[in-house]
């Protein structure tokens, strides 16, 4: 029989309603030990400093007198960093701090999950002595404008973009789709840069090769959307996957 590893975390949150939805959430994950609850910086701080063992920390951002993102820059020792906060302005800051996970109030179980699996995976992979690593391809995050915000997505969640005249619609895995105003060529080229993993297959569409459910003789299947595939793109796309 096998003995789960559990994971010491620190909710961190002035309000609380927060702290309790999330201590429910963390309490829902076998992987997880809740150590303690702050409802200010102080607290997380001093709690932080005086106990080396915790390694995840869900921590809000707008909080008084101190904030989140004052907090990290304060802290000598960081856990790995989920914030949690209703305010989107934030995310380009808390990225720029290598939090693991960005989470907009309010959010489901099935996103804290994700953003837990995401900070175990670093957790298994850190080295105390190693120096700054790239990080995988699937880990980096791009900005994206829609509806005049500027929104965190990680390049593994794409699915598909769709050329729509002077726009792209890009469909995610957690079921939001942005609405930036770009070229598929533009975009094509930036995600070109940062993954192997998208192809253009029609003059109008770009899909990631990871979520590829089946493919036709002229089309492709992701979820359960049925693109199609363009016949000056044909020939490359199937060398691409090792079909021709």
């Amino acid at each position: 029989m096998t003995t789960t590893k559990k994971y010491r975390c620190l909710i961190v949150d002035d309000e609380p309603i927060a702290r309790k939805i999330i201590k429910n959430y963390v309490g829902q994950m076998p992987n997880l030990e809740c150590v303690g609850e702050c409802k200010n910086a102080f607290e997380a701080i001093e709690q932080i400093n005086g106990d080396d063992t915790i390694e995840i920390l869900f921590l809000d951002i707008n909080m008084p007198n101190i904030s989140g993102i004052s907090m990290m820059k304060i802290l000598n020792r960081k856990p790995f960093v989920i914030f949690t906060t209703a305010y989107s302005e934030f995310a380009v800051e808390s990225y720029e701090l290598d939090a693991v996970d960005y989470l907009l109030k309010p959010f489901l179980f099935d996103r804290f999950a994700k953003a837990v699996f995401k900070a175990i995976e670093k957790l298994k992979g850190f080295a105390p002595t190693s120096t700054v690593t790239e990080k995988p391809a699937e880990e980096t995050t791009i900005f994206i404008k829609s509806d005049g915000e500027n929104y965190p997505v990680f390049i593994n969640d794409i699915l598909y973009c769709e050329a729509m005249k002077n726009y792209l619609r890009i469909f995610t895995t957690h079921g939001k789709t942005y609405t930036p105003l770009i070229s598929i060529s533009k975009f094509q080229e930036e995600l070109s840069q940062l993954s192997p993993s998208f192809l253009r297959i029609h003059r109008s569409f770009i899909v990631s090769k990871k979520y590829l459910h089946a493919v036709g003789a002229n089309y492709v299947m992701i979820e359960k959307n049925r693109i199609p595939i363009g016949e000056q793109y044909k020939e490359a796309f199937l060398l691409e996957l090792g079909m021709k």
